[in-house]
C-alpha cells in the first residue's frame, strides 16, 4: 500500500519513478499501526517466509528504496500520533544538511480491528481538558475524526 502510494506521489509531483535511480533520494516515512501483522500472526496457517519480513516497519521504506533504486537514507519512525509529521521533519533536515536531493516523506497507519478504534476513543485524546477554553488546541487534534488513512 505505501509503495503504491509513493509511486503516486511521485507522479502527481512530475518526476517519473524510474528517473531516481542511483540518485541521492531518501525515504522517511511514519509508520504507526500495522495490524495486519498482527491478524496474521493469529493465523498460523497464514504466516510465511514474507510475514515477518513483509510487515516489519524498516522494510515497508526499504522496499520502496530499494524498488526506486534510491541511494539515500530510508528511515521508518514510530512516534504515535506524530509519526508523519516527524518523517516530514527528518526529510526536511536532511534536505537541509544536503544528505538528499530529494526526499519522499509521508506516513502509513492501519487500523483494522474495531478493538483499536474502542481503545483511542477511551484514550480520550479528543476530549478538552476540564475548564479549558473551547480555542485551546489538543496534540492530536488530527484524531478528531479517525480513519485509515496514508499520504505521501
Amino acid at each position: 500500500m505505501l509503495l503504491e502510494v509513493s509511486w503516486e506521489a511521485l507522479e502527481h509531483a512530475g518526476i517519473p519513478p524510474d528517473s531516481l535511480a542511483g540518485t541521492r533520494t531518501g525515504v522517511m516515512m511514519g509508520v504507526y499501526f500495522n495490524e495486519y501483522q498482527s491478524m496474521l500472526a493469529a493465523s498460523p496457517e497464514n504466516v510465511d517466509a514474507y510475514s515477518g519480513t513483509g510487515n516489519a516497519h524498516s522494510i515497508t521504506v526499504g522496499r520502496i528504496s530499494y524498488l526506486l533504486g534510491l541511494r539515500g537514507p530510508a528511515v521508518a519512525v514510530d512516534t504515535a500520533c506524530s509519526s508523519s509529521l516527524v518523517a516530514v521533519h527528518l526529510a526536511c533536515q536532511s534536505l537541509r544538511l544536503r544528505e538528499t536531493d530529494l526526499a519522499l516523506a509521508g506516513g502509513v497507519s492501519i487500523t483494522l480491528r474495531p478493538e483499536t478504534q474502542i481503545a483511542i476513543s477511551a484514550w480520550g485524546c479528543c476530549r478538552r481538558r476540564a475548564g479549558a477554553p473551547p480555542s485551546t488546541p489538543r496534540p492530536t487534534d488530527s484524531c478528531a475524526v479517525r480513519a485509515p488513512a496514508w499520504w505521501c
